[in-house]
């Protein structure tokens, strides 16, 4: 072999070599490899903060619409045989039946037909109850509330069932996977997921005149 043929034959070996490095040196992409294995629990933790924000929103607006509603119990300005679905319309969630926000009551973010409303009288202070089981056998919403009498103690419970956004704080990023599940706070609620935020007030009803 002459030294021209061995000239001629060494770039054609380095040719093969040189692709190899420069594929394994090659940063090209790396960006949006990155970015496509953070994207997921990015865009999760985005959701995750943007739906615990709506639910401490729409807790604190539930709460407000509570108390103003419960100043007809109070002041015995309610009218004789008003239904549960009345007392929504008129004291709660007055936009969906008027076309109105009136003040105290809730915006248009929620949705009137799904409030629950239960108004007890307990005897003392001591059997009165705030909890949150109500929901699971309410009231019929259509009947006429027994409204207390002046003087008697009164326990307004209204609760909104808030469907569950999140992937993550719902279980369904991993599909399958229990671990990727975190209920904390959330109630099976007809079938689905939910908040089941409640505002609650507890009074003395104001004596008659």
């Amino acid at each position: 072999m002459t030294a021209a043929n061995r000239f001629i034959k060494r770039p054609s070996l380095l040719a093969t070599k040189r692709p190899r490095r420069g594929f394994l040196s090659d940063a090209r992409g790396t960006t949006a490899i990155e970015f496509a294995m953070i994207a997921v629990p990015f865009l999760g933790l985005i959701g995750a903060i943007f739906e615990t924000g709506t639910v401490y929103f729409r807790t604190a607006q539930l709460q407000m619409a509570t108390e103003t509603a419960s100043r007809a119990v109070l002041t015995h300005s309610t009218t004789a045989g008003l239904t549960y679905k009345q007392f929504v319309n008129n004291n709660v969630c007055t936009w969906q039946s008027s076309g109105t926000v009136k003040q105290g009551t809730l915006s248009t973010i929620f949705d009137c037909s799904k409030i629950l409303v239960a108004i007890d009288s307990p005897a003392t202070w001591s059997a009165a109850t705030t909890d949150s089981g109500f929901y699971t056998n309410p009231p019929n919403q259509t009947q006429a509330i027994s409204m207390p009498a002046p003087g008697q103690i009164a326990i307004v419970r209204i609760v909104y069932p808030m469907n569950v956004i999140s992937g993550l704080l719902g279980g369904s990023a991993l599909k399958g996977q229990t671990f990727s599940q975190t209920r904390n706070g959330q109630t099976k609620y007809n079938g689905a997921w939910s908040y089941m935020l409640m505002g609650i007030a507890a009074f003395r009803v104001e004596p008659g005149n």
